[in-house]
């Protein structure tokens, strides 16, 4: 199936769950922590992608997009959240979150850079993330993804790839930032599970990396990716957010694993929660457990 196709197709099941949901409430997931630029939202009651301002909630089905020179974090119920970079787009399909038994969620990743960085380790805490040639599966732990031509430009670079047979729409790029076996500090032990093509690659050291070419490739890896692919990696992930955010990250940093000359301290917060972020209040936080719930075998 082409790209073209196989996005249509994504982004055509994800309406349709859209769809069902406007017939009800709006579940909300979370909040945008922070918006560098320009970042719009469309879903089936805005069809018109129209600009997210900060604070502004964000539901189920709701498509994000963002252009050149921006960014936005969005922080989930659970205190999770993702970092969005620029040129990408993503959708949040389903979340479920119970704060006495975990959180769940399942988001569509069409092109660009990614960044997801696991909140509360309470309860049993899973997630999924769909991409044009794969499925990525993830348990705790901080990671970054790409999507398209520079997830290829940047996994052909590095000697464990080589020169693979790749689609520049299509091309996926996961490394585990952290923690992973072994971490010390208060944060959970993560890994994620790369899959296409009747293969799954097991990251579950920070650093380790996987790189699915194109639409029905097996993915390579894992391999350690290098210090040049991972300052490239966060070069994607550009540092305003970093900036505009303030607080913690202290216990993620000592987790990571220390590649020499990779990247700056600093650019590793893009995951980091502002102290200024808005709380999602106790209210907001039912409704939404009981509207999830309503779903969560669906």
């Amino acid at each position: 199936m082409g790209a073209p196709l196989k996005i249509t197709a994504m982004l055509v099941a994800g309406s349709m769950l859209a769809t069902t949901l406007s017939a009800q409430q709006r579940v909300e997931v979370g909040n945008a922590s922070t918006v560098v630029g320009d970042v719009r939202m469309s879903n089936a009651q805005i069809r018109k992608p129209a600009k997210i301002q900060r604070k502004q909630r964000i539901a189920w089905g709701d498509l994000i997009d963002t252009a050149q020179k921006s960014q936005l974090q969005i922080l989930l119920l659970d205190r999770s959240s993702f970092g969005i970079g620029a040129s990408s787009r993503v959708r949040i399909d389903r979340f479920v979150y119970d704060p006495n038994e975990g959180r769940s969620f399942f988001a569509t990743f069409v092109k660009g850079a990614l960044r997801f960085f696991s909140g509360s380790a309470e309860g049993d805490n899973s997630g999924e993330i769909q991409t044009p040639s794969g499925r990525i599966g993830i348990r705790g732990t901080a990671l970054d993804m790409l999507v398209g031509e520079e997830a290829e430009d940047i996994a052909e670079d590095e000697e464990f790839v080589g020169n693979v047979d790749s689609d520049r729409d299509e091309a996926t790029l996961v490394v585990l930032r952290g923690p992973g076996a072994g971490t010390a500090g208060d944060l959970t032990v993560g890994q994620a599970e790369v899959s296409a093509a009747g293969k799954t690659v097991l990251l579950d050291q920070p650093g380790l990396a996987a790189y699915i070419p194109r639409d029905g490739a097996q993915p390579i890896g894992p391999f350690f990716i290098s210090s040049p692919g991972l300052a490239q990696v966060q070069d994607q992930l550009q540092p305003e957010v970093a900036r505009a955010a303030s607080g913690g990250g202290g216990g993620l940093l000592r987790a990571l694993l220390p590649i020499a000359g990779a990247i700056a301290v600093g650019a590793l917060l893009s995951g980091s929660n502002g102290d200024d972020d808005e709380e999602p209040d106790d209210r907001t936080q039912d409704h939404n457990r009981n509207q999830s719930n309503n779903y969560r075998n669906r």
